[in-house]
Parts: structure tokens; sequence; C-alpha cells
């Protein structure tokens, strides 16, 4: 009986330190700074963990700056009505997201909408964002 405790504790331990390893939103992403970003998409990546959205941005100056926003895992995309082929390359976009704490062009997505300012979908890191 105490080994098989000793066991379950163990047991226990491990898994609870996987789920410790996944990051969270408040050690990468600030969420008093919320930004919109306006570009042409150039990657969607549909995968686990994470899926992602690549943004070339045209500045005022006339550069182009790579931007990344993460979504949630594609099962939960899957549940807010997102598909693999939601988003495409090329595909003109508005995303809105808390930007990154260290300072690079990199956000948490909360909405994406379509040139036409169509909501694509949304992917709030709460409940309440709904």
């Amino acid at each position: 009986m105490r080994n098989g405790l000793i066991l379950a504790g163990a047991l226990l331990a491990l898994v609870s330190g996987g789920a410790q390893a996944h990051h969270s939103f408040a050690a990468f992403f600030d969420e008093t700074k919320l930004v919109t970003i306006k570009g042409k998409v150039t990657a969607f990546r549909f995968t686990n963990p994470h899926g992602t959205i690549g943004v070339a941005v045209v500045g005022e100056d006339g550069s182009t700056r790579e931007w990344r926003a993460e979504t949630n895992a594609p099962v939960v995309l899957m549940r807010r009505g997102w598909t693999r082929d939601a988003i495409k390359p090329g595909q003109a976009i508005t995303i809105e997201g808390w930007l990154a704490r260290d300072g690079k062009p990199y956000m948490r997505l909360r909405r994406a909408f379509d040139a036409d300012g169509k909501l694509i979908g949304a992917a709030p890191f709460t409940q309440a964002d709904d």
C-alpha cells in the first residue's frame, strides 16, 4: 500500500511538472499592451502546441517587418470555428493581440480580420474576452 502511494505521488509530480513546463501567457505577453497590425500573411501554422500566423507588415518608412502571432492550440481554434485554410499566405489581414514582453514583433492573437474587416476568428486568452 505504501509503495503504491509513493508511486502515485511520483507520477503526479511528473505529470504536474510537465504541465508547468508549458509557458504561461503572463511570462511572454503584456496584458496591458494590446496592439493591432495590418499586413500580408506569410504563413499559417495550424499546429500544436500553439498555431502561429506570420505577417509581413510594411512600416511608414516603407520597410517590411515580419511579425508572428501565436494562437491557441488547433483543437481550441476548431471549437471556435477555425479551419486549416481559414488564413492563406498572401491574404491581407489585420490582427489584434497582446505584445510580447521582450519587444520582439511577436504577439498573442486576440482576433483576426480579413481585408474587408470581417472577423476571421478569435483566439482570446480568457473566456472574458469572448
